[in-house]
């Protein structure tokens, strides 16, 4: 596929996706406000706060419109200033900012793992989650946001050996010249000005803060679903092989099993329910996102080749606003029965007034003949 080709279809995909992303979010804020039942308590304010931070995302992808792509020891974002019309200073900032919601993304899908854990507890730590504690819990993903983009500002700037380390891949690839471009990058092993390559230890360092913030959210959504199937003395070795490899199956027998103790009926389903999303929110990104972000910095370490993998993460970043919050619609009941009345009453109307045109038709022609 030709540079221009790809171009113009990353970038109708980008377009396509932010404004189905703010449709489905904007739906799901409306269903979360209007059709969740009382007992979803605070937990409300957490699926809106997700679905604000989702539609940003896809607004800042669509601004940004990156590059991704690797070359030997480096991996890189580039953003086309010139066409884009973009002053290098802000395009470098928008570059922080989407990087820095990928940080908000993991910790916010860590926050509710830890509601649904409490809530499943029933040990009245759920407390915590109250009005006046949720500024704390929704600075969480902020902060993790923030610290990603000091590290993406700070550790992968601009500088003249990853300009020169990168520039003819990004000609390649991307048919831009690096006049005409910004980025950021991490470049392991560099080539100095007489060629000699030697070894970049800031980017080791910004890595090793990318991989921290990283293993500190999967760790707590580990210990969180850990906790949930150990309540049905699980051992050790089945309980990670079946986090491994049966994570939906696993995590819904054992929520089922743990919620049939001291719940109804309504509660249960409800609870059921929420978990499901969850767990299907969750895969969404750690298969289909963030494990080719994983793979993505680890191989140019090691020299390996990945570019194969960066134009579908190109693509995979912009479509994952707009499909993360389609589980919840699908698997919550309240918000799914909603949106079926929609469609019913649309399909009513319109074969109302389909009907109307006819009969009005008819009426004419028969006062006619």
């Amino acid at each position: 596929m030709s540079p221009e080709t790809f171009s113009n279809l990353k970038i109708t995909i980008q377009y396509f996706s932010v404004i189905l992303s703010i449709f489905v979010n904007l739906l799901s804020i409306y269903l979360i406000v209007t059709k969740s039942p009382k007992i979803m308590g605070t937990y409300r304010h957490l699926m809106i706060y997700f679905c604000c931070c989702s539609m940003v995302f896809s607004i800042l992808d669509v601004i940004v419109q990156p590059n991704i792509q690797t070359y030997n020891s480096a991996f890189f974002m580039v953003v086309d200033v010139k066409n884009r019309h973009l002053t290098p200073w802000i395009a470098e900032v928008f570059i922080g900012l989407l990087c820095g919601f990928i940080g908000v993304t993991v910790y916010g899908i860590a926050i509710h793992f830890v509601y649904r854990l409490f809530a499943l507890e029933r040990q009245g730590r759920l407390r915590y989650f109250n009005t006046q504690y949720l500024a704390f819990w929704f600075s969480i993903p902020l902060l993790a946001g923030t610290i990603w983009f000091i590290v993406t500002r700070t550790a992968f700037p601009r500088n003249a050996p990853t300009t020169e380390y990168i520039r003819n891949t990004v000609k390649q690839f991307f048919n831009l010249d690096m006049e005409d471009c910004v980025y950021g990058a991490a470049a392991f092993y560099p080539l100095d000005e007489n060629g000699v390559k030697f070894i970049s230890w800031r980017s080791f360092i910004g890595f090793s803060c990318y991989l921290t913030l990283l293993s500190i959210s999967f760790l707590v959504i580990l210990i969180c679903g850990a906790k949930i199937v150990l309540f049905t003395n699980h051992s050790f070795y089945l309980l990670i092989k079946e986090l491994a490899y049966y994570l939906m199956k696993t995590l819904y027998n054992n929520v089922k099993n743990l919620l049939e103790h001291g719940e109804s009926e309504f509660a249960r389903n409800l609870q059921m329910q929420l978990y499901k999303a969850l767990i299907a929110q969750t895969v969404i990104p750690v298969f289909f996102f963030l494990s080719h972000s994983a793979l993505f910095p680890f191989l140019p370490i090691f020299e390996i080749d990945c570019q194969f993998i960066s134009a579908p993460i190109t693509l995979i970043l912009a479509v994952y606003p707009a499909i993360d919050p389609i589980p919840t619609l699908l698997f919550v009941d309240y918000y799914r029965v909603a949106i079926f009345d929609i469609f019913k009453m649309c399909r009513w109307k319109s074969a109302r007034v389909e009907g109307t045109s006819d009969e009005s038709t008819s009426r004419g022609y028969h006062n006619t003949a």
